[in-house]
């Protein structure tokens, strides 16, 4: 990353600043909390990971300027399958068996191009500032330069829920309910993109890392529990059809404290930013919040869920007209619940039963509650 290719990166993604470079130094910076880029490394022979950089440039003939950069170099989508798959052998059992034919379905398959695809578009109050983006398929080759987040409000604060307060978890609830609105496919049109697989499809990998639950977390996936995740995944068609009526739109699909922070907003509010978005797709509005409420709710809170979710669904409403029946928001809600657990929670207990995650443990009780019906 010497500064004639910086500079290159920055004009050719917005021209019309004309961008200077005439010095890039690296800098150091923590990249620990990027799961998908650690547990990739070694996978392939491209540099991957976060890296800090500290350039001198000026935009447009204004003065120069020493900018605090992030360069994410990031792996192609199929180290991220096989490195999966790798995960679910090394676990043994149904799931060591099963997951093989489900590498490339479960979200995973083209994890290179969705936040490039996201981050090319126009600026969004959401978004980090992007400075650039680029992607060599011939080399494998795809580069993200974004600003520098290390200095702002609660980044990588999956270990302190409590630090999220009413104002955060509101304004974040706010302004996701405005991207989600903006996003939103009209009824009756398809949404841009597909799932790489339908539930039905995926239950009998639902149903392996269930096992994988029950086998190596007994405390937590008690033999009630994981019944009523087995009556669930049997419940998979009717679900799916029931989903298959709700409205859409691009969700982050990983929204957690691990990929969000906070900026003062020019109301003074909190304004929430969002990055690493390599598994964005179309899906129910509700899951974003399903995932951010599951993480940040601890016991204490539980109670509240209801209120947040009610107060998301009347944000989105005033966006879009289009969520004024309560029910059918529970409903969505429910199903959104359903996947996370079944589905997200059930791969990150893969990497957990190898190198346990400090936080996880507190997000499955969170979604267990929700479950039991305090969402």
């Amino acid at each position: 990353m010497n500064s004639d290719f910086l500079q290159a990166l920055l004009r050719q993604h917005s021209p019309t600043q004309a961008a200077e470079v005439r010095a890039v130094r690296p800098r150091p910076l923590d990249s620990s909390t990027s799961i998908l880029s650690s547990l990739t490394a070694g996978r392939t022979a491209q540099p991957i990971g976060l890296f800090g950089l500290e350039a001198e440039l000026r935009e447009a003939g204004q003065p120069w300027r020493t900018e605090r950069l992030v360069l994410k170099a990031k792996p192609h989508a199929r180290a991220i399958c096989q490195m999966i798959t790798g995960l679910a052998q090394a676990c043994g059992g149904a799931v060591a068996e099963v997951y093989p034919a489900f590498e490339y379905l479960t979200g995973f398959g083209a994890t290179h191009w969705r936040e490039l695809a996201v981050y090319a578009t126009p600026a969004a109050a959401l978004l980090p500032r992007v400075w650039a983006t680029h992607a060599d398929p011939a080399t494998d080759t795809y580069l993200v330069v974004l600003e520098d987040l290390s200095e702002r409000e609660l980044l990588n604060s999956v270990l302190a829920p409590a630090h999220w307060t009413d104002a955060h978890l509101r304004a974040a609830l706010r302004q996701l309910a405005a991207w989600h609105a903006h996003h939103l496919v009209p009824n009756g049109a398809a949404a841009p993109e597909a799932a790489p697989a339908t539930w039905p499809q995926l239950a009998p990998l639902w149903e392996a890392l269930l096992d994988h639950a029950g086998r190596h977390f007994p405390d937590q996936y008690s033999a009630a529990r994981r019944q009523q995740l087995s009556q669930a995944i049997r419940a998979v068609p009717s679900n799916w059809a029931t989903l298959g009526t709700l409205p859409k739109t691009l969700i982050h699909n990983d929204l957690n404290p691990r990929n969000t922070c906070f900026r003062p907003g020019a109301d003074g509010q909190p304004q929430l930013v969002a990055y690493d978005w390599e598994l964005a797709t179309y899906h129910l509005p509700q899951y974003d919040a399903v995932e951010l409420l599951c993480f940040v709710l601890g016991p204490d809170r539980y109670h509240l869920r209801a209120e947040y979710l009610d107060y998301y669904r009347q944000q989105l409403h005033a966006c879009t007209g289009c969520f004024a029946d309560a029910a059918a928001f529970a409903e969505g809600t429910r199903l959104a619940t359903l996947e996370f657990g079944l589905h997200r929670l059930g791969l990150y207990l893969l990497p957990h039963a190898l190198s346990p995650y400090p936080f996880l443990p507190r997000v499955i009780e969170s979604f267990f509650a929700a479950m039991a019906g305090d969402c």
